[in-house]
């Protein structure tokens, strides 16, 4: 596992390149050619990978998750920022 990182609005985020996914119905599944761990992610999750196909600050994956949603913007960025954190400490995001 990766050291907790310290992220916030300019934290550059980009899938790991040795992290593959596959979209399954409306979830996705991530295997880390790595380790060979798999991970399942539900709807929400898959959409949060997608939007990082591109690699973007945390403060832009925000906004396109609160947009796509239509939620609270600071409701939104604990939840995404929580999520990532999850991510990068599992070595499935890189954060600089």
């Amino acid at each position: 596992m990766v050291q907790p990182v310290a992220i916030n609005e300019t934290t550059m985020l980009r899938r790991k390149a040795a992290v593959v996914g596959a979209d399954v119905a409306d979830d996705a599944i991530l295997l880390d050619i790595d380790s060979g761990y798999f991970f399942q992610l539900n709807r929400t999750g898959a959409k949060i990978w997608a939007f990082v196909e591109e690699p973007q600050t945390l403060g832009a994956l925000t906004d396109r998750m609160a947009a796509s949603y239509k939620v609270d913007v600071d409701t939104c960025r604990s939840d995404v920022t929580e999520f990532v954190a999850d991510l990068i400490e599992r070595g499935v995001l890189e954060a600089e």
